[in-house]
């Protein structure tokens, strides 16, 4: 129902306090629509995961800094080396079974630089969404929505032309609004073309000593 006006002919307090009422009733109705409209915001960026904005810090734009105690998760992976095309099972898991996580975003990123690279897939198809960063397809994957779990799989394909060098799993874990970890890392997954080339070259230098021992014995 709207408010009656003043009575024609009332005095010029009852004009004055009418005014006034009236235009605190219309900011209280303006800041009601933009607290609503805040709440919808953050209800759809918090619960659908969509984070590609955020490709590079992985930070979930909430207002609080990120945790600086250690992380209450941790990443897991079952393997400690690849090679272009192997697939690596990744587990993101709280480190007390109790405690929940209602988001995450997930990438396999170069040690050398920082970059994202590899794709990756889940058989939990209700619970994730996958994003391009670093112009690599399906390079990042996210929460789907803001249901609590304590356990997250994912499967990360490595590249098939090209190895990006030694990676690590990097992760951002949201317990709460207030509440939440970046850059949780996973061992360092080390490049079979690395471990290759490391060989080489200790083998080189064995041969190139075995030789030089060799020659200095001769008279």
């Amino acid at each position: 129902m709207g408010r009656s006006e003043p009575a024609y002919g009332g005095s010029q307090l009852e004009v004055i306090a009418y005014s006034k009422t009236r235009r605190l009733w219309k900011m209280g109705l303006l800041l009601l629509v933009l607290v609503g409209m805040s709440c919808m915001g953050f209800s759809s960026a918090y619960s659908n995961g969509s984070v590609s904005s955020v490709c590079v810090s992985m930070l979930p734009g909430h207002d609080n800094a990120a945790q600086t105690t250690a992380p209450l998760y941790q990443v897991r992976v079952n393997s400690t080396s690849y090679r272009p095309g192997d697939s690596i099972m990744v587990m993101l898991e709280a480190v007390d079974s109790g405690t929940g996580f209602r988001g995450f975003m997930l990438q396999a990123r170069r040690t050398a630089n920082g970059a994202a690279v590899g794709s990756f897939s889940s058989a939990n198809t209700s619970l994730f969404r996958l994003h391009d960063c670093f112009s690599g397809m399906n390079s990042t994957i996210s929460h789907a929505s803001d249901r609590n779990k304590t356990n997250f799989e994912a499967t990360w394909v490595a590249p098939l032309t090209s190895s990006p060098g030694n990676i690590e799993f990097c992760a951002t874990f949201v317990k709460n609004y207030s509440h939440f970890w970046t850059m949780v890392r996973s061992p360092i997954v080390t490049s079979a073309s690395s471990v290759v080339s490391l060989s080489a070259q200790v083998t080189g230098f064995c041969v190139l000593t075995a030789l030089a021992v060799i020659f200095s014995s001769v008279p």
